[in-house]
């Protein structure tokens, strides 16, 4: 069985670039035998003005895929958990310039959800 981690992009962005993020399969800490769906998605919440402020905000909810109240998001992608094929989504960020909270997002099918926050700059 495989979880999703998501290369998160080093080097500010561009306002309104077409952001392309990939997913790497990596073996799941703990085996199971039983095959789920995988829903994953990258949704952007913000800007604030420094990496501070961001990370004094409240944590956004993101047990879904679209999360609710994010300013832009990825289509989801959907895989099985027995699929080691790396994946990918575009999503198009916002032209205002600033820093954001990138989520990547794993909804599984038997209701657990996880997600992980990255800063990324627009300027």
């Amino acid at each position: 069985m495989y979880q999703y981690v998501l290369e998160v992009p080093t080097k500010p962005a561009s306002p309104n670039e077409q952001l392309k993020v990939a997913w790497k399969p990596q073996l799941a800490a703990q085996p199971s035998s039983e095959l789920f769906e995988i829903q994953l998605c990258v949704a952007l919440f913000g800007p604030w003005e420094t990496v501070e402020a961001l990370k004094k905000a409240a944590q956004p909810d993101t047990r879904s895929c679209p999360p609710a109240g994010a300013i832009a998001t990825s289509e989801t992608v959907r895989t099985a958990s027995n699929n080691g094929a790396p994946q990918a989504a575009t999503i198009k960020l916002p032209s205002a310039p600033g820093f954001y909270d990138l989520r990547q997002i794993s909804v599984y099918s038997q209701g657990d959800a996880w997600s992980a926050g990255s800063v990324i700059e627009i300027r």
